[in-house]
């Protein structure tokens, strides 16, 4: 029951971060901070050692990151498309928000096949 209010409250912070940072037009910085979090992500993950005390919480740190890299990544997607596409203004951000459940589905997915 508790992971079910988890991944709906992950869910919805997910959306609102999403929404803004899209509808901020456009932010400068959001592409070289995707990078950055992506690879001090991936960097905490698969390079510090993994037989600490504090495993657990540097991996909940990673994964945040990962997971707010991924949000950017989405909403500077849809910053680049929508200029460029101005008649098409609805699906890049809708498409967008779905993109953000990503994670979410697939850790759903994991746990049926778990």
């Amino acid at each position: 029951m508790m992971v079910a209010v988890y991944l709906v409250a992950v869910a919805v912070v997910g959306l609102l971060i999403y929404a803004a940072l899209a509808q901020r037009g456009y932010v400068p910085l959001l592409g070289p901070g995707v990078v950055l979090l992506g690879i001090a992500g991936i960097g905490i993950l698969r390079l510090l050692p993994t037989d600490s005390e504090g495993t657990t919480m540097r991996t909940f740190i990673a994964l945040g990151m990962l997971w707010i890299g991924w949000l950017g990544l989405c909403a500077l997607i849809v910053q680049i498309i929508t200029p460029r596409a101005p008649d098409a203004a609805p699906v890049p951000a809708l498409a967008g928000a779905v993109a953000t459940l990503a994670p979410i589905a697939g850790f759903l997915i994991v746990k049926v096949f778990a």
